[in-house]
């Protein structure tokens, strides 16, 4: 019999943005996954200036940490979506 994984509701939330992004994702899923996702859903195009990371708990969340890892037993995760400029950009 297969395994069923588990999935769990994430939203993350981004101050330039008029909505939040909601999804489920499995337990196994990568942050860098909904990483990813968020920032197409939120329309956002990285252009080499911006850095784009998750917050949790007011702490970054690296992107090779899975949605499990982050949610323990939760059935729900909120993320928030943080900018920083890169310095020397061009």
């Amino acid at each position: 019999m297969p395994v069923q994984l588990k999935t769990i509701k994430v939203k993350v939330t981004f101050a330039a943005a008029d909505h939040d992004y909601d999804h489920e994702y499995e337990t196994n899923s990568l942050i860098g996954d909904v990483l990813r996702d968020a920032l197409t859903g939120f329309g956002v195009a990285t252009d080499g200036t911006t850095r784009y990371y998750l917050k949790h708990d007011g702490d970054e969340v690296p992107a090779d940490t899975t949605v499990g890892d982050v949610a323990g037993h939760a059935r729900s995760l909120h993320l928030k979506l943080r900018t920083e400029t890169i310095q020397g950009a061009s």
